[in-house]
This record gives structure tokens, sequence and C-alpha cells, in this order.
């Protein structure tokens, strides 16, 4: 900004005049996440020190320190306790196929893990405008509670519609309700190491994608369906009790206006480009996590194999959450968000013509699982560089909501796919062309940001 300056005995006042930001100051070196803050202060100053300089600060990061990394630990179990339950449903999916509904189509039963998916997108819109407002500790505890119960419940279901509206409707629901403004709290800590603190939060769903899985499917056979379930939900009790007590906004509330859902947010064509992104990816995204035991079973594997395919994957997942942290912050979100998206259409078409062997479909399922990870934890990255902090809450939270049409609606596509097709072959070809698609919008986002087609982003 270009200051005209006016002095008289007492003041001098200074008046902005409007700046690009590459004409800002030499040698500046600005980057994306802080262009925002350019055109944070009024546009009249008044100062009572004529020698010294008026400046603009960028606000300030902790960007680590105890406090800082305490919140995103707190983000690492609510993540575990919300998005590791949901990508737990593969052994549902299967469990519910074979023993508790065989009645029931394959869709129908995969509807019950796509309202999980996409419900668990949906409240991310309200709980990020309520962290703006500067409500965030009441309704976390609240929803918090809700949850909890919601997850006891599913073990006492015994209809079809009873588990479709307790575990699919209800816990799909608050585990939004609980992990919707949480990338929004590790923004309001970490600027120039964001990419790596969501790295560190997605970290939480690849571990309970995982572990509870592996426990669930353990206990079936001991201890029975009621029971493997309440186990499971004394876990995630824990996880989601450590994270309220982490958890802790630092900025100030923040009434920015626009409302609840702020339509002029998508006047921007990278935003708006981003989120069609998303929700294109999503479409095939978690279609090979929900049926890799099945597939695996349909080529002859026992099922006490298969079922570990989805934990593999889960597993495997931890390396790109960790690394693509590391890497975005250096090279940039979708710098590292579109190889790691191709790479996991490339899983998906060759997940199919995998299940020759046990080898080939594990080797898959590794390279499936990081490519996922990857895309999980940078989802939050893109949105929040698209503006200031004022409304990062809301913005984000925009962006995770409208992702639930692509998640929702992914599953049950891929079952009626399987359903006509009577495989796994067409399903893998949707599944990763869908993806592609969503890479390729991705790259035309990162050009719509940057007027250019190179450059860190």
């Amino acid at each position: 900004m270009q200051k005209v300056t006016f002095k008289d005995s007492t003041a001098v006042f200074t008046l902005d005049e409007p700046r690009r930001p590459d004409e800002y100051a030499p040698g500046a070196n600005l980057s994306v996440e802080e262009l925002p803050y350019l055109w944070a202060s009024p546009p009249l100053a008044v100062s009572f020190e004529p020698e010294k300089p008026l400046t603009r600060e960028i606000p300030d990061f902790p960007d680590g320190g105890m406090r800082a990394w305490s919140v995103v630990i707190g983000a690492l179990f609510m993540s575990f306790g919300t998005f590791g339950w949901i990508n737990s449903f593969g052994v549902f999916q299967t469990y519910y196929e074979e023993y508790t509904f065989p009645e029931q189509s394959a869709s129908n039963i995969s509807w019950i893990g796509s309202i999980q998916y996409g419900l668990i997108f949906i409240p991310a819109l309200l709980t990020g405008r309520l962290l703006d407002l500067g409500y965030y500790n009441g309704p976390l505890a609240i929803s918090s509670a809700f949850y909890v119960a919601a997850l006891f419940l599913v073990a006492e279901c015994k209809t079809f519609l009873q588990v479709i509206l307790c575990q699919g409707v209800a816990t799909g629901f608050f585990a939004g309700m609980l992990f919707g403004s949480t990338p929004a709290i590790v923004s309001h800590w970490f600027l120039k190491k964001r990419s790596q603190a969501f790295g560190v939060l997605a970290i939480g769903s690849s571990i309970g994608g995982t572990v509870l899985p592996i426990i669930t499917q353990q206990l079936f056979g001991k201890v029975g369906f009621k029971w493997s379930v309440r186990a499971v939900a004394f876990i995630i009790t824990f996880a989601i009790i450590a994270a309220n007590l982490l958890l802790r906004p630092r900025l100030p509330p923040s009434n920015v206006k626009g409302g609840l859902f702020d339509w002029s947010a998508f006047k921007n064509p990278a935003y708006a480009c981003c989120v069609l992104a998303y929700n294109v990816s999503l479409l095939g995204l978690y279609v090979p996590l929900i049926y890799l035991d099945l597939s695996g079973q349909a080529a002859g594997f026992s099922p006490n194999f298969t079922f570990y395919l989805i934990s593999i994957a889960n597993g495997a997942s931890l390396i790109g959450r960790l690394s693509s942290g590391i890497l975005a912050d250096r090279f940039g979100a979708l710098n590292t968000l579109i190889p790691f998206t191709l790479i996991g259409a490339v899983a998906s078409f060759a997940w199919p013509y995998a299940t020759s062997n046990i080898p080939s479909l594990v080797v898959v399922s590794v390279i499936y699982g990081c490519a996922t990870g990857a895309f999980v934890s940078l989802i939050p990255s893109a949105p929040a560089r698209l503006g200031g902090m004022s409304d990062a809450g809301r913005r984000i939270g925009m962006a995770i909501t409208c992702m639930a049409f692509g998640a929702t609606g992914g599953p049950p596509l891929a079952g009626v796919i399987r359903t006509k097709s009577g495989g796994f072959d067409d399903v893998g070809l949707y599944s990763g062309g869908v993806i592609l698609l969503g890479c390729i919008l991705l790259a035309i986002t990162r050009y719509l940001a940057l007027g250019k087609w190179v450059g860190k982003f």
C-alpha cells in the first residue's frame, strides 16, 4: 500500500492508497497464505509517533510450542473417534451382508456407510460458522454426549431401518458436528506449518481406521455383535473426552458478513472449482475402501485374511497423511495433493485386476491407502488459503459440507454397478475414472488461484 502523509505539530495522518501485492515491498517474499492479510487494516490510520513509520503486520501464529501441538493432539483424538469409526464401515458391510441382513443387496447396505460419509461433512458449515462467532466448547460437549449415546445404541439395533437411522444418520451427523470445525481450530494455531499440522490431525483417522476394524472383527466371533460394538464405543468415548480437554480456539470471535452460508465465496473461481474437485474425487475415493474385503472374498481368499485389507489400507494412509503434510508446507498443498490423487486413481483402476493373488492385492491396498490418506489430510489446506482468517471456519466448513454430495453418492453408485455387472472390474473403472477427473479439476483450481500453471500453491 502507498502512503500519503500530512503533518502538523501533533500528529501524522496516513492515508493508504491501493497498491498491487507484488509491488508491496522489495524482498517481502510474502507467501500465498499471507496475502489475505495485506488488506486487513482500515483505510485510515492515525499515528502519534511522527518518526515511527506505520507498518502492516501479519497476524502472529505460534506455529509450534506445547500449547499449539497439544491442540493438534486433541484434533488427532477427534479424528480417531470420528473418521476412524466411519472408515471402519467396510467390516460392517461384510458382516451385514453375510449375517445380519442377507436379504438386502450390497447397494442397499452400502447406503449405511454412504450416509455416514455424507453426514460427517454436512455439519461443518454450521460448526464453522459457530466457531467464527465464538461458540465452540459448549456445542462440542453437547455433540459429544449425543455421539457417544448413538454409538452405544448401534449395538441395540435389530432392523435394517434402525441401523440406517442409528449407525448411518445419528453417528454420521454427530461425528460431523464434532469434526467439522476441528481443521479450523488447528488453523488458529498454525500458518507456515499448517499442512504439517493437518497431517498429524489426519493420523487419527488412519490409526482408528486400522485398529477399530481389527478389534471389531476379532470380537464379532468371540463376544457377538452387541459387545463388539460396545467395546469400540468405549474406546471412542475415551478419545472424544481427550479431544474435548485439548481442543481450544485461539483467535477472537469474528462476526463477518455473509451469514451462515456465504455465497460470495463462490465468486472466487478457484474456490468454486476446488469444491467441485473435492466432490468429484469423493464419488470414487471411498469405493475401494468399502469393497476391498468383498472383492478379496469374491476372488476366493479367506475372510480371515480379506478383512485385514481395510486395516492395511487405513494403516498405509498414515504414510500419506504424514508425508503429504511435510511436502505441502514445502511445495504447496495442491502441488502435493494432485500427484497423490493421480496415484489414487491409478490404484483404483488396478484394484480389481490385483485380486489374482494376495501380494498384488496387498500392494494395491497400500498404494491406495497412501493416496487417500494424503487426500484426506490436505482437504482443508486449499480452502484455508483462499481467504483470510476472519472467516476461515465458515469457508472451510462450506467446502467440507459441500463434499457431502460426492461422499454420499459414490458407494451406492458403485454398488449398483457391481450388481449390474456381477463383478468389480467396472467398479474399479468407475472409481478410478471419477478420481482422475477430480485430479484434473484440482489442477485447474491451482491455475485459477495462481494465474499460471506452475507455482507454489
